[in-house]
């Protein structure tokens, strides 16, 4: 149809016609407003008004619950130091909170609600999903002037992401990675959430651009802390801790090549810094991070400054070649210094009977897992005359650990958390002192996370870890002679996920547990030290003890 003809059309077409297309418009438009405000009817009962001290009044800021035990994120400058808060939430109630865990460099804290455990909740987004131009709604109590508690709501579009941001006054706060929004937050506001328009949480407020001469009005520039950043420290603020961002203790510029090209160069780095200590070196191009390709120097500071100090990263890098005959390439790998910010060390120390109760729950959730009763090695044994044996070993009951010994020697080491024995090729044998003696300290933290009533070791929750690829959560075991040893859950299962433990030399291994497989690593570089991939780990029926052998193993 041409123009012409289209045109026509549209002038001879019944009124009928233009008034069935506008009713269809307002009906949609009007679907769309119902879906919004009962969206933010849902929302409302999560988002809380933050008063530092035991009463309403006084200053404040506001917060959001993200688990029904009464987990409340906001801004660590609106909590500050106090151990006691005031929350009120939109059924006009007022709760008391306790100061659990927090990130002042990140501008968060975690408080926890206290006489309920049924509190209404918002799930957690993926702000690295976000793009600029999706609308976003902003909730809280700016100015208080909510006094029943019920929050205000704002609503505008994502302006900018994975920006970088330095607070101002003379704060250490940084927006390591920031979602700029130009939905309106105003004084009251800080520690409230950005929503995204499915209800997830994607960001806590925190920053804002203002006009003094204006009563401190919002001028149309806010930012938030991405959810994705929190993430990375939730663990830490669960075990009470006060969380450090990363640094390289090295500083990278932008930079052209001879074609043009842009790149990231090291320009500097200290003698003291782990990544110099893993072979990191001025004039390296850094190309990527943990496989993120990085294209800029803010890029390259947003991705590390919204890291945990401590976690394990790799630096793909290139360097020149000394005959000037281009670059190799190469990955350094190092656990990322601290960057200290907020009280002195030593100044905050967490509730001790609010740690003891998130340890509690994360063992009574791993103790209440059903996982497999019995394990089952199968090898092959050559014999004079090149005769074959098939060899099958069976293990029943809640195994805690296998691991291989050397491949020579054709060793798998199996702990029940009380004993110990190595299986070969002529069956199940004592360890070496040597080795019992290193491990001893291991089998006491296992036999304490299974629930063993002898154990003497003491588990405490320390926060996270990142293991495989993944946030795993860390339990820390000390024994009666002082021995440390790590334990790692996952957060999903709480199944074992993995350890750590010194080995006879003092270096620290890291294993990691999979179905089947055992990886040993350098606990610091991350290396490869062993890999044991012949472990079959099957169901089995439950056994009565905690490990018990079958009938024809009995005293071999």
């Amino acid at each position: 149809m041409t123009r012409l003809a289209l045109a026509l059309t549209l002038l001879l077409a019944p009124a009928s016609l233009a008034q069935d297309d506008g009713d269809e418009v307002l009906r949609r438009a009007l679907a769309a407003e119902a879906a919004q405000v009962a969206l933010v009817a849902r929302l409302a009962p999560t988002v809380a008004a933050v008063f530092p001290g035991e009463a309403p009044g006084g200053g404040g800021g506001s917060g959001v619950v993200i688990d029904p035990r009464g987990l409340v994120l906001t801004n660590f400058h609106v909590s500050g130091l106090n151990r006691v808060l005031t929350v009120g939430l939109s059924d006009g109630r007022t709760y008391r909170a306790r100061l659990l865990g927090i990130d002042p460099g990140g501008d968060i804290a975690l408080l926890v609600l206290t006489g309920r455990d049924d509190f209404p909740a918002v799930p957690l987004g993926d702000s690295d999903a976000v793009r600029p131009g999706e609308r976003v709604f902003a909730m809280g109590n700016p100015f208080l002037l909510a006094e029943d508690y019920s929050p205000t709501v704002t609503q505008g579009v994502v302006s900018g992401v994975h920006r970088y941001r330095d607070a101002t006054g003379g704060s250490d706060l940084v927006y390591g990675d920031a979602i700029q929004i130009d939905a309106s937050i105003n004084p009251g506001n800080s520690g409230g959430p950005l929503f995204d328009a499915r209800g997830r949480l994607i960001g806590i407020n925190g920053l804002g651009g203002f006009r003094p001469d204006r009563g401190r009005v919002n001028v149309g520039v806010g930012f938030a802390a991405s959810i994705n950043q929190i993430k990375n420290f939730l663990f830490d603020l669960r075990a009470g801790r006060q969380c450090q961002h990363a640094t390289m203790n090295a500083t990278v510029r932008d930079q052209e090549d001879e074609q043009g090209r842009p790149r990231v160069v090291v320009d500097a780095i200290t003698r003291e810094a782990k990544a110099f200590a893993a072979g990191l070196r001025l004039g390296d191009v850094v190309r990527r991070l943990d496989g993120r390709p990085v294209a800029t120097q803010n890029q390259l500071l947003t991705l590390v400054s919204r890291l945990p100090a401590g976690r394990r990263v790799t630096l793909s890098v290139a360097r020149a070649r000394e005959d000037g005959q281009g670059f190799h390439e190469r990955d350094v790998t190092f656990r990322l210094d601290p960057l200290w910010s907020g009280p002195a060390q030593g100044e905050w120390q967490p509730d001790k009977d609010l740690v003891e109760a998130e340890t509690r729950r994360l063992l009574e959730a791993h103790r209440a897992g059903e996982w497999p009763t019995e394990w089952q090695r199968e090898e092959s044994i050559a014999r004079p005359g090149g005769a074959v044996e098939r060899r099958v070993t069976r293990m029943r009951g809640r195994l805690l650990r296998v691991e291989r010994g050397p491949a020579d020697a054709r060793v798998v080491e199996v702990w029940d958390g009380q004993r110990g024995f190595s299986v070969g090729p002529d069956g199940p044998e004592a360890l070496t002192p040597g080795r019992r003696d290193v491990l001893a300290g291991t089998a006491e933290a296992l036999a304490a996370l299974a629930g063993v009533p002898e154990a003497t070791a003491t588990l405490t929750f320390t926060g996270g870890e990142w293991l495989d690829g993944r946030a795993v959560l860390r339990l820390e075991a000390r024994d009666r002679a002082g021995r440390r040893r790590l334990l790692y859950l996952d957060p999903g299962t709480h199944a074992l996920a993995g350890l750590a433990y010194p080995e006879e030399k003092g270096a620290w291994v890291e294993e990691v547990h999979r179905p089947g497989t055992i990886l040993r690593l350098d606990h610091e570089g991350g290396g490869l030290l062993e890999k044991a991939d012949d472990v079959r780990v099957e169901p089995g029926p439950q056994a009565s003890g905690l490990f018990e052998r079958p009938a024809d193993q009995e005293g071999r």
